[in-house]
């Protein structure tokens, strides 16, 4: 038991640690500039195809990884003090993990596909990368309803069973409060709110599970 809460805690590091490198790639690294429509986008990602399936790796293969982990790590650590409704809150997490992965996989497929077919037939990579870029955002992060959900119900039970620290808890609600509210149209900013409030909420929790005596571990087991 030991082990696998701190195993959730590295793993929720992880998690902090590929959306700040995320967001810094994104936002100190690259440069869109004079990439403008359908046509421009597969030229950026002619140009960045690299950098841009390192940012893909990282973002969702690791991350979903990741969160298989994590998920696993708070199921068990509050499994000896709340009741079979816990059940659904794993399921939400090893959902939320393999959509995570799905888009990483379609993100890193779609563009090598895209950019070698736009050398021979351009029009059908810009209509091919349409269809694309929508199932991706729609898996990967244009709503985050199923990670709002787990979030706001493992933060939940935490608060109840009077596991993890009551404010960490009231955190979780709230960032997963923000995913939820993704799903209605016009709140799709409550997306940025869902990001950046996951990066506080993974460290807080990563740095908890990490800090777990091993007695209170045993007893928990």
């Amino acid at each position: 038991m030991l082990n696998l809460q701190k195993s959730g805690g590295l793993a929720a590091l992880i998690l902090a640690a590929t959306y700040i490198t995320g967001f810094t790639i994104f936002l100190g690294f690259i440069d869109r500039t004079g990439y403008d429509g359908t046509a421009g986008d597969i030229r950026f990602l002619a140009d960045n195809l690299q950098l841009m399936n390192f940012a893909m790796l990282l973002l969702y293969i690791v991350a979903g990884c990741a969160l298989v982990v994590l998920g696993l790590a708070l199921h068990h650590r509050l499994k000896p003090h709340t009741g079979p409704g816990l059940q659904v809150a794993g399921a939400f997490a090893i959902i939320w993990a393999t959509i995570v992965l799905a888009s990483g996989m379609v993100g890193l497929i779609g563009m090598e596909q895209i950019v070698d077919l736009a050398k021979t037939e351009p029009a059908q990579a810009a209509s091919a990368w349409v269809a694309i870029a929508v199932v991706q955002d729609a898996l990967g992060g244009g709503i985050e309803l199923v990670g709002g959900v787990w979030i706001v119900l493992i933060s939940a039970f935490a608060l109840s069973a009077h596991q993890l620290p009551r404010w960490l808890n009231i955190l979780g609600m709230v960032v997963g409060l923000a995913g939820i509210l993704s799903v209605f149209p016009g709140l799709s900013d409550a997306v940025d709110i869902f990001g950046l409030g996951q990066i506080v909420w993974f460290i807080w929790v990563g740095i908890d599970l990490l800090r777990t005596r091993e007695n209170s571990a045993e007893a928990s087991s």
